[in-house]
Parts: C-alpha cells; sequence; structure tokens
C-alpha cells in the first residue's frame, strides 16, 4: 500500500508540474519597411505560465531614413492574462500602464470584415502554384542548437481576369532547423495551447487545422480569389511543407512581387546636381542617399523578415513576472 500510495504521489506531481510548466523564450526579430525606410529590430523576451503571457520588446530602427532619425532603442511591456480578461501595456521609462480588455467588444468590425464590406475587389485567377522544399544538406550549430537549413520556394502567378495581366509573387523562405527534443515539444505545447485560448476570447475559435487555411483567407481576401481553388492550392502546399523536420530556430523569408500589368517604365537618369551650398543642404543630401540606393540589393523585394530563437528555457518564471510592477501609475489610452 505505501509503494501504491508513493506510486500516486509521483504521477500527481509529474501531472501537475507538466500542466503548470513555465517557458521563456528570448528572440531577435529584423523587419524591412518600404523601400528606403529603412527596418526595425527587435529583442524580445516572452515568458508564459499557464494563461498568462508578459512580452518585452527593445525595439529600434536601422538604416534608411528612419535609422537616421531614430533615437534610442524603445522598450515596451505587455502583459496578457487570460483569467482576468485583460491586456496590459506597459510603458517602463514614465512607469505607467493602460488596461483594454482581451475580447473584442459586441458589434466590433474585424478588418477581415471590413475588407469584406469594402469595395469589391478585382477578380484574379492562380494561373501557377508552385512550391519547392529543398535540403541543401547545410549543417552549423546555431546558438547552442545543431541546426539543419531547408529552403522553401513557393511561386503563384495570379491573372487579372479583365485585364490578363499577370502578377507574380515569390516567396522564399530559408530555414535553419533543429531536431524536436522533449523541452523543444513542450515549449510548442505551451504556446499552442495559449494561443488556442487566446483565439477563443476573441472569439475566433478554431482548431489546429484550421489555423493552416488563414493563408486561404488572406489570398481570397487581397485578389478576389475563388475561395476553392485557393484551398485546394493550400493543401499542396501543406503536402510539400511535411518535407520540413525539426523546430525552426532561424527563418529568414524574401517576399518578391512583380505585377506585369502596372509595370512603370524605366525613368530617365537625373542630371547631375550641383554641390550643397549649406549645411541643410548637406544633410538632405546624405538623407536622400539612405532613402534611395543606387543599386537594390533584391529587385522586386517588397518585404523581407528574418527571426532568430536565442534560447528556450522551462525553468520556473516568478509569478510578479505577470503582475503590473509596483510604482506604475495606470493612464487611460
Amino acid at each position: 500500500m505505501k509503494s501504491l500510495r508513493l506510486l500516486a504521489l509521483v504521477l500527481t506531481t509529474l501531472m501537475v508540474g507538466s500542466a503548470l510548466a513555465d517557458l521563456k523564450m528570448e528572440t531577435f526579430t529584423r523587419a524591412s519597411m518600404l523601400t528606403g525606410l529603412g527596418s526595425t529590430e527587435a529583442n524580445a523576451v516572452t515568458q508564459y505560465q499557464g494563461d498568462k503571457r508578459t512580452e518585452e520588446n527593445t525595439t529600434k530602427m536601422v538604416g534608411g531614413i528612419g535609422g537616421v532619425f531614430a533615437g534610442k532603442p524603445q522598450t515596451s511591456v505587455q502583459i496578457t492574462r487570460l483569467d482576468k480578461d485583460l491586456v496590459w501595456d506597459l510603458n517602463p521609462p514614465k512607469k505607467t500602464y493602460t488596461e483594454r480588455p482581451i475580447a473584442l467588444p459586441t458589434g466590433t468590425e474585424t478588418r477581415a470584415e471590413r475588407r469584406q464590406s469594402g469595395p469589391e475587389q478585382k477578380p484574379y485567377k492562380i494561373v501557377k502554384s508552385e512550391i519547392k522544399v529543398t535540403k541543401p544538406g547545410a549543417t552549423k550549430t546555431i546558438n547552442g542548437f545543431a541546426c539543419t537549413e531547408y529552403v522553401i520556394t513557393w511561386e503563384v502567378v495570379m491573372e487579372d481576369t479583365a485585364s490578363k495581366g499577370k502578377v507574380t509573387q515569390v516567396m522564399t523562405t530559408d530555414l535553419w532547423n533543429t531536431p524536436l527534443t522533449d523541452q523543444l515539444k513542450k515549449a510548442q505545447a505551451i504556446e499552442a495551447e495559449f494561443n488556442r485560448a487566446y483565439t477563443k476570447k476573441l472569439g475566433v475559435e478554431l482548431a489546429p487545422e484550421e489555423t493552416d487555411r488563414l493563408g486561404t483567407a488572406m489570398l481570397t481576401s487581397m485578389y478576389g480569389l475563388d475561395p476553392k481553388e485557393t484551398a485546394g492550392k493550400m493543401d499542396e502546399v501543406a503536402k510539400e511543407m511535411a518535407k520540413v523536420e525539426g523546430y525552426p530556430i532561424v527563418t529568414e523569408v524574401k517576399w518578391q512581387l512583380k505585377d506585369d500589368s502596372t509595370a512603370k517604365k524605366p525613368e530617365p537618369e537625373p542630371e547631375s546636381e550641383p554641390a550643397p551650398r549649406s549645411l541643410r543642404g548637406l544633410i538632405g543630401k546624405e538623407i536622400a542617399k539612405n532613402i534611395v540606393p543606387a543599386k537594390p540589393k533584391d529587385e522586386g523585394v517588397v518585404f523581407s523578415s528574418y527571426q532568430e530563437v536565442k534560447s528556450v528555457s522551462l525553468d520556473a518564471i516568478p509569478e510578479t513576472a505577470f503582475e503590473i510592477p509596483d510604482g506604475y501609475k495606470k493612464v487611460e489610452k
């Protein structure tokens, strides 16, 4: 009997420990902005504890006009409490915070609904959808994780049914994945469980398999595509993506766009300008150099991003990490 009670205690402890596991992740992200505006870099620390999440982001602008005028890096903290149906946005420098509900007020129109109720989108049809996953064989260690490279290339060509003009989108994703250890499996489960509960609070409860259809909804909304046709293409994407194994430590995305129906003729080269005669003119010239690069590195790239996982920890996190710190004052948004 004693041994049975001991076994029951051990099992109960393991179950409770599993249910209450904490997660802390450190990541670095860089996202490009419109041509000439530069990029946004962010170092983030995200912590989970059951139905609580806190995100601390330190953000700065680099390159382009944004980098020229950027000040010091900005730090912000957001605490999401599903148990209280509240989000707290903290301003550490001023020691203030705002409060808002997670759930949307009744009758609020979402962005997707606004797109649907807006002007009718131009009808397009997909004339080509080709996705290819390759495994070049390259390996390297990133932040202590042994990684293998995967390259995903997805080309979609859409035709305007009226003008017959074509829009070509090429999404290239460079992944460096590490094998799924027990720790990483648990980390994935903690994130997924929180996200499911969060979307339920928003009134957008989705089963795991339904989240794969979000890409379909986006394409359908943007280009007026036929939902059934788009869904079929996304099924093909899912089958090819099944070749990718492991947990992504680095995800680098490049999105190229070519619109033949609206392509502009090359503009004549500008005449040489006289040398600036004032400090203001010199500053303006230097800014112009940053805004309009002479030779863009990637022709047609409208967006690029880079995300890197710095660390993953399942160590216990103090509950105070999910509370408003002492000395902070509530302000109206």
